[in-house]
């Protein structure tokens, strides 16, 4: 009996261990995290393509080593002096244009330097008529919003709002023009006498309460057609263009004009007339403001 239990067979049983990982929720991780990258990617993309020209050199220069390495946007100061290492002569990277340094005079002489080898002249002063044009334009856009205010101020004020065509708006050499022109239907002044009629007064103050925002100086001129006449032969229509812009002047202080604003009050007669054509026209008869520019026009050349 010992023996046949002896002959029987030994069975082993080996369990195998799977070597594939497990089934988890990884993989979605990092799905995600490409999914992510290849938008950004396409996004980057498109919008390199929509970008013009200018744009696309800013974000050149804004990657230039030296910017990156120093955190300044101008590219001549540097260790690599504004230049790509792999660039070719002049180019400020392997993209962008070759660029120039042109010396600039300064008005307490030159100032020398060091930069890519060479001494460069700069200039620290700046560029008088570059201020003065942008001093200009911010300007006229201030003077085009007032025409637009002025207007707009006349259209809502159910007091003068009938008397928009008695309000002229025009741009000179000196500056922003305002007129109040006289109708035939309706007068701007008593006859002969400097006093302003209501509605024309109303107006005025109308005017001046948007003038008063700007530190402008103002010019304030009278002028009359080539009929009018006074009782006193002595007090002729230069008088009488005088005395009504002075009359004019009173107004727009009371209104809350700023008198030191006012750079003159003259009185011109007929010698400037509206409609040179028609000198006895009415609309002759008129109140200029003239709302001066602030900087010398720029010279040219």
């Amino acid at each position: 009996m010992a023996d046949e239990k002896a002959l029987e067979p030994l069975f082993l049983k080996k369990k195998l261990k799977s070597n594939h990982a497990p089934h988890g929720g990884a993989w979605k991780v990092a799905y995600a995290d490409f999914v992510t990258a290849m938008l950004a990617f396409f996004l980057l993309l498109w919008l390199l393509s929509a970008a013009t020209d200018q744009q696309r050199q800013g974000i050149s220069d804004y990657f230039e080593p030296e910017t990156i390495m120093s955190g300044k946007k101008s590219g001549s100061s540097g260790m690599f002096g504004g230049l790509a290492i792999d660039a070719v002569g002049t180019l400020r990277s392997a993209g962008s244009p070759p660029s120039v340094s042109i010396p600039l005079p300064a008005a307490g002489g030159p100032k020398k330097r060091q930069g890519q080898g060479e001494a460069v002249l700069v200039s620290e002063d700046p560029n008088p008529e570059s201020v003065n044009f942008e001093a200009r334009k911010r300007e006229e856009e201030e003077f085009n919003k007032a025409q637009a205010d002025l207007r707009l101020a006349v259209e809502q004020s159910d007091e003068v709002k009938a008397f928009q065509d008695s309000l002229l708006l025009d741009k000179t050499p000196e500056g922003l023009r305002i007129q109040l022109i006289d109708q035939e239907r309706v007068a701007m002044f008593e006859a002969g006498s400097d006093k302003f009629t209501p509605y024309f007064e109303a107006l005025l103050e109308v005017v001046t309460r948007i003038v008063r925002r700007f530190p402008n100086p103002v010019e304030i001129s009278g002028h009359t057609d080539a009929e009018t006449t006074t009782a006193d032969a002595a007090y002729t229509s230069w008088e009488l263009s005088g005395d009504r812009a002075n009359a004019a002047r009173r107004i727009m202080v009371s209104a809350g004009m700023n008198p030191d604003r006012i750079a003159s009050v003259v009185g011109r007669a007929d010698s400037d007339p509206l409609f040179p054509a028609d000198p006895t026209s009415p609309r002759n008869r008129r109140i200029s403001i003239l709302l001066l520019h602030l900087q010398p026009p720029a010279k040219e050349g």
